[in-house]
């Protein structure tokens, strides 16, 4: 019993506030999780849109080049030369050469569309980023908690199990000297074989852990763990929490963004009805050099060159397109209204979840007090039992009993600050601030604006 005992008093002594442990396992979590670095580079390729919607306000320019050699050949006799039977014959080479540059000037709204489209579509990616962010290190911090909870849980299942032998001991002896009946031995025994199973149960819950927090985290799991703190929050009311969760929340922010892309994309196709206005200039030059010969009497030969500059204006108008693009448009119109609709669907999802876990915060952290005065109030019963059994006031059932209510108390403790922990973390989530700048994670940050800054920038 003092095992137990004093087991219980150092498992539940305070230690520092932010264990290192936990904060080792958000940075690896950070650094090394696939899912968040597979993100992290469809990021990256996504910023590439806005360099080729940028393209079209910028002129293309290309060149050609074009070399034609010819032969001509004439066998027999010529007028002009009667009395030679020779062949005669021409060359002819050409060398070409242009350069055209086209610019646009109007493509019915199409490139201001696509550009549109391009810088929406990209802050909806940097807001689905940071929801990838916040999951993956709010999933760190689970399996962190739920680990150390499954360490507290099978330490008590083992002082459970060893208050429970010396039970079983005791009351093995006083059977053998006539001090206990057979059915109270009977209840020792079926207790501590319930309490050797429940132990076997949690060891391999423990393992599961374990596993689960290892392929989360990159890292080994720990055998010695520390006590993290709940994160401390300044709001102080619900709405404070709602009103931020409907300006910040990533999957707001996201929906938001979606619906902006889709109404870009209408105006893009909406772009395909209208006229486009090209300014095109192009300049040529072309060199044709012939040389004619007649063996054994001339040789002849001329250089010819001609060079074009132009510049011009092209207008496309189109003016049948068999309903296709009026199909699309309507098709990203109705989509782009959907879009529109479901920013309200998120919000109120995103509302609903911000109240169940403030709620479930303020229930969990009130629940550690309450659970703490019934572990300490079950303590005092279970010894109050035992020494009432001693004088034989009370049975070995009776401190049974009051062994498995401290049991359940201490696991409803531990549950419990479980539960505020990762509520408190959560809620950090919810209003879309769970990230390593606000963790204060000492990691190499992806800072995906200023990826795109650099990116832009350089075209």
């Amino acid at each position: 019993m003092l095992y137990f005992i004093l087991s219980f008093f150092v498992m539940m002594a305070p230690v520092k506030c932010w264990s290192a442990t936990l904060n080792q396992a958000l940075t690896n979590t950070y650094n090394t999780n696939p899912e968040f670095k597979d993100k992290q580079e469809a990021i990256k390729a996504e910023h590439e849109k806005i360099v080729q919607a940028l393209a079209g306000w910028r002129p293309t320019v290309d060149m050609s080049a074009n070399m034609t050699l010819g032969k001509q050949i004439n066998s027999g006799n010529s007028k002009d030369q009667p009395n030679l039977n020779t062949p005669s014959g021409k060359k002819n080479n050409t060398h070409e050469g242009s350069i055209n540059i086209r610019q646009n000037l109007y493509t019915g709204g199409g490139t201001l569309a696509q550009t549109s489209l391009a810088e929406n579509s990209i802050r909806a990616g940097w807001a689905n980023l940071q929801a990838t962010e916040q999951t993956v290190l709010l999933s760190a911090i689970q399996s962190y908690l739920e680990l150390l909870s499954k360490y507290k849980q099978v330490e008590l299942y083992k002082a459970n199990k060893a208050a429970l032998l010396k039970n079983l001991e005791d009351a093995q002896e006083k059977k053998r000297v006539g001090e206990e009946t057979i059915t109270q031995l009977a209840n020792a025994q079926a207790r501590f074989a319930d309490a050797d199973a429940q132990l076997q149960n949690n060891e391999a819950q423990l393992e599961g852990a374990k596993a689960t927090f290892e392929r989360i985290t990159g890292l080994k799991a720990p055998t010695k763990m520390e006590k993290p703190v709940a994160f401390q929050h300044s709001w102080q009311t619900l709405e404070e929490v709602l009103r931020t969760a409907s300006e910040e929340n990533p999957s707001v922010i996201a929906s938001q963004f979606d619906h902006l892309t889709a109404q870009a994309e209408a105006d893009r196709i909406t772009s395909g009805l209208l006229p486009t206005i090209d300014l095109v200039g192009s300049a040529s030059r072309q060199e044709s050099r012939t040389n004619l010969s007649y063996t054994g009497i001339t040789n002849q030969s001329s250089n010819d060159y001609v060079t074009n500059h132009q510049i011009a204006i092209q207008a496309k108008v189109p003016l049948y397109e068999a309903g296709s693009i009026r199909s699309q448009r309507r098709q990203a119109l109705e989509t782009a209204s959907q879009k529109r609709m479901a920013i309200e669907t998120v919000r109120r999802q995103t509302m609903e979840q911000a109240i169940q876990i403030w709620q479930n915060y303020l229930a969990a952290k009130n629940n550690i007090q309450n659970y703490q005065k019934q572990v300490e109030a079950a303590q005092i019963s279970l010894e109050g039992t035992t020494q009432e059994m001693n004088v034989g006031s009370k049975v070995l059932l009776d401190v049974l009993n009051a062994q498995r209510d401290l049991l359940q108390a201490q696991l409803a403790l531990v549950e419990a600050e479980k539960t505020y922990f990762y509520e408190s973390y959560r809620l950090l989530a919810i209003i879309g601030r769970l990230n390593a700048k606000t963790l204060k994670l000492e990691v190499d940050y992806f800072d995906p604006q200023t990826h795109y800054q650099n990116i832009r920038g350089n075209f």
